[in-house]
């Protein structure tokens, strides 16, 4: 008797904490994905075409502009650099009025401000990732690129600048919250992160004195390890991997904390 009232709370026992996060993320990914993409057309596959015909573009120009720089072809060069910082540029972009855009969503209890920031975080760093793959390939096959030399490197790159953009994006979300005036000043600076990102360039180009105070901007190590693992002649003495984590560790709890006050803020 006993084991049948376990074998029966066993077949009704609620859903876990974490399994409801996940179900919540993958209904708000579909409802982001179709509200910006669409089913007309290619639909969902526009996740990937965009941030490709960008990137398409910018490193085709450089292959024909520029010439290689210490072993590193210009086009997977200026290929990495770019689809890296259209993932910053994306979420660091859209964050400017996430919540407002969908605070009909937080009618629901289940719903959070993060779950916004987090579903927008994962649909711009997949359709950039996917996009250098397919790109990467396809300069692999034209004899333009060469694999990666240590693909976790290069990943993990992806990823620090995914985790710096993500933890940025929270604080972005919650000052431009309710102000419009803040909200302009985003795309500003995402234009002004350009040259001073590292996308385009290397530490080992820089002159010793700027290269030092560069060697502050987790950014450029960020870039550097993405390089690291693409080149087989990179340098690997400015990556700096812990200082990256805990720039992000940090921008990240304070990203937290500015997220919950927001959430206070709400009223629906």
């Amino acid at each position: 008797m006993s084991g049948t009232f376990l074998k029966g709370s066993d077949n009704h026992r609620q859903p876990s904490a974490f399994s409801t996060q996940c179900a919540v993320i993958g209904a708000l990914m579909l409802r982001e994905l179709h509200s910006r993409f669409g089913r007309d057309n290619i639909g969902y596959l526009w996740l990937i075409g965009e941030p490709m015909m960008l990137a398409t573009v910018i490193s085709s120009i450089h292959y024909f502009t520029s010439h290689s720089h210490q072993g590193m072809q210009p086009y997977p060069f200026t290929l990495v650099g770019y689809c890296l910082f259209i993932i910053f540029r994306g979420i660091f972009n859209r964050a400017e009025g996430a919540v407002e855009s969908s605070s009909s969503l937080m009618y629901h209890k289940m719903v959070k401000p993060i779950d916004v920031m987090i579903v927008k975080t994962i649909i711009e760093s997949l359709g950039c990732v996917a996009s250098l793959i397919v790109l990467m390939a396809i300069g692999i096959m034209l004899g333009i690129a060469e694999f990666p030399v240590r693909p976790l490197y290069l990943m993990l790159g992806a990823l620090m600048v995914t985790w710096w953009s993500f933890a940025l994006s929270l604080i972005v979300a919650s000052v431009t919250y309710g102000s419009h005036t803040l909200g302009r000043f985003v795309h500003p600076i995402s234009y002004f992160c350009v040259p001073l990102s590292g996308a385009f360039w290397t530490m080992s180009l820089l002159p010793a004195n700027f290269r030092s105070a560069m060697a502050w901007n987790p950014m450029v190590a960020m870039f550097e390890t993405a390089r690291y693992g693409q080149f087989e002649w990179a340098d690997d003495r400015y990556m700096y991997i812990g200082y990256q984590i805990t720039v992000c560790a940090c921008l990240t709890f304070v990203g937290l904390v500015f997220i919950r006050t927001l959430q206070k803020r709400i009223h629906v």
